[in-house]
């Protein structure tokens, strides 16, 4: 049986996460664990007794209970907790451990360039460093029957991008069983390096060569998974441009990506695909991990 793990940003008025759940049958056979995090501060967590701390706690507990209860009242099943936290994404990150969960719904929260630059967010982290698929719910309202894009890596052609390509169109499929939708197959095309003048017809050919060699494996994957020609985008571009000209274009619900988890100087100062598409989309962010992955925290 599938366990969800549903975030619960206590600044919200809608509660996108939780919406989400909305969009899921509840005659489905899924289990909801919604949790409300509480930082330190909100509980004066250095000043103030246990009891008081336990207090506030239960209060909490009781507004997450109403918030659920109309869920709840039409056939869902949820658990409910309230949760303080020192580091917000090794809470959530625990939380889905501790339940096991297949999924995370989590509220989107994007940043201006300057804040991006001095600071990582808690998005940017469980990107990073959750194993668990993230789905990052953006304010775009239902994604029911809306197109669901995976973004599809052909350019590295090793044994470990194959099999994060496979577990990007797993979790599409998922979703679009479950929203009733169509899966668009996105890979942004990086032309072949080529040193000479670009009018030179020599060039042309390779760009051109290079072009039809990954196009042809591209529909061949396609074909792999039962997508329809149609759906099959090739632009050239940086892949998060690629990506969100075409979730505009089709107006798609959520963008299904795999991510390799880059960290170091790397990660900080480039940044990869997932957190460049995170800052710019307008739609739901589906992050999955390498097979294999493990948690550093």
């Amino acid at each position: 049986m599938p366990n969800i793990l549903v975030v619960i940003d206590p600044d919200e008025s809608e509660h996108s996460a939780l919406n989400r759940i909305k969009e899921i049958p509840p005659t489905a056979d899924v289990n909801y664990t919604v949790v409300l995090y509480l930082s330190p501060a909100s509980v004066m967590a250095k000043k103030a007794s246990a009891s008081v701390i336990s207090a506030l706690e239960e209060t909490k507990a009781a507004w997450l209970h109403d918030l659920v209860a109309p869920l709840l009242a039409v056939g869902y099943r949820i658990n409910v907790e309230v949760v303080t936290f020192t580091r917000l994404y090794e809470e959530i990150i625990k939380s889905a451990e501790k339940i096991s969960a297949h999924m995370i719904f989590k509220p989107l929260r994007q940043h201006g360039v300057l804040k991006r630059a001095f600071y990582t967010s808690t998005d940017r982290k469980l990107i990073r460093l959750c194993p668990t698929p993230l789905l990052l719910v953006s304010d775009q309202g239902q994604i029911h029957g809306k197109p669901i894009v995976a973004a599809i890596d052909i350019s590295d052609r090793d044994e470990a991008h194959s099999q994060l390509n496979a577990d990007v169109m797993a979790q599409a499929k998922v979703l679009a069983r479950v929203l009733e939708s169509e899966i668009h197959m996105v890979y942004a095309f990086r032309p072949a390096v080529v040193t000479t003048v670009a009018a030179d017809p020599l060039a042309y050919q390779i760009t051109r060569d290079h072009y039809d060699n990954e196009h042809k494996m591209l529909v061949a994957l396609a074909e792999q998974h039962s997508i329809a020609v149609d759906n099959v985008c090739m632009r050239e571009g940086t892949a998060d441009e690629v990506l969100f000209r075409h979730a505009k274009d089709s107006h798609a619900g959520v963008i299904v990506l795999g991510t390799v988890a880059r960290s170091g100087a790397s990660g900080l100062f480039i940044g990869n695909t997932a957190e460049a598409v995170l800052e710019t989309t307008e739609t739901d962010v589906l992050v999955v991990k390498a097979a294999g992955f493990q948690t550093p925290t």
